[in-house]
Order: structure tokens, then C-alpha cells, then sequence
């Protein structure tokens, strides 16, 4: 199974199943990091994001494939994304408690909010995809973004 396939499936486990395991959130950010750490930071977008394998071979099919607006490729558009990105990952994690001391359901609770995030920002690439071009979420991508600096 190549690469983009096996990544396809992790995304597909992982909207469909993080929910009730949480801890598939926590997998897909060990994922992330070990590919970031093993120096292949580029290749993430194009061949080991999941969301990015979905979008390439699921909807790239359905997608209009037009260029992808201008507004979305700005810096402060991005920015702004990132702020709010970050600011709702923050909440969250307050909300659950996890800037005080841990406890034995602590890592569940990390590993629900990386399935939610990974299912609101899925929420904004599907009709974006559907819009216009099916990488247009990959213009205003946080971890994207971040990796490129």
C-alpha cells in the first residue's frame, strides 16, 4: 500500500472512529511528529498529510479544480486563521482541565481535542474543496503553513 493510500485510511479511521477512541488523535500527532523529525517536513503536505491524501484522492474527483482565491493565499488571512486555530485549541484545553494537574483520563481528553479539531478544520476543507479547488484548505492550513516557515 503506498503512502498516500495508507494515509487515506488513517484519515478515514480517524474522523470516523476518534470520537470513541481518542486516543487515534493522539496517533495521528505522534505521526506527524516523527515525520516532521525524520527531516521529511516538505513531504508532508504532499504525501503524508492525511487530510491532504483525502482531499488529493477523494475530492479532487468532485472538485471544480478552479484556482484557488487570492484571499485565501494571503498572510493575514492565514494569520488570522492561525489565531483562531489556536485560540480554540487553547479554550479546549482549558476547558478540559489540562493546564492543571493530569489525571488518568487526561491523555483521552488531549487526544479528543486533536479528533475535534481534526473534524472542524475537515468541516472548512470539504465545502472549500467543493467550492473551488479541492487544496484550497491547504492555503490557509495551520500545521502547513508553520512547516513552510
Amino acid at each position: 500500500m503506498a503512502i498516500r493510500q495508507a494515509s487515506l485510511l488513517l484519515y478515514i479511521v480517524m474522523i470516523t472512529a476518534g470520537w470513541a477512541y481518542p486516543v487515534l488523535g493522539i496517533g495521528l500527532l505522534v505521526f506527524m511528529a516523527l515525520v516532521v523529525l525524520s527531516g521529511r517536513r516538505k513531504k508532508w503536505c504532499g504525501s503524508y498529510c492525511p487530510r491532504g491524501s483525502f482531499l488529493d484522492l477523494v475530492m479532487s474527483k468532485v472538485s471544480p479544480k478552479r484556482p484557488i482565491p487570492r484571499f485565501l493565499t494571503s498572510r493575514k488571512t492565514w494569520a488570522t486563521g492561525f489565531a483562531l486555530f489556536v485560540g480554540l485549541f487553547v479554550f479546549q484545553l482549558w476547558r478540559a482541565g489540562l493546564f492543571g494537574p493530569w489525571d488518568g483520563s487526561s491523555l483521552m481528553q488531549l487526544g479528543l481535542i486533536f479528533y475535534r479539531m481534526c473534524l472542524v478544520s475537515s468541516a472548512v476543507a470539504i465545502p472549500l474543496a467543493l467550492w473551488k479547488n479541492h487544496r484550497s484548505w491547504c492555503a490557509v492550513c495551520p500545521v502547513g503553513n508553520i512547516m513552510r516557515a
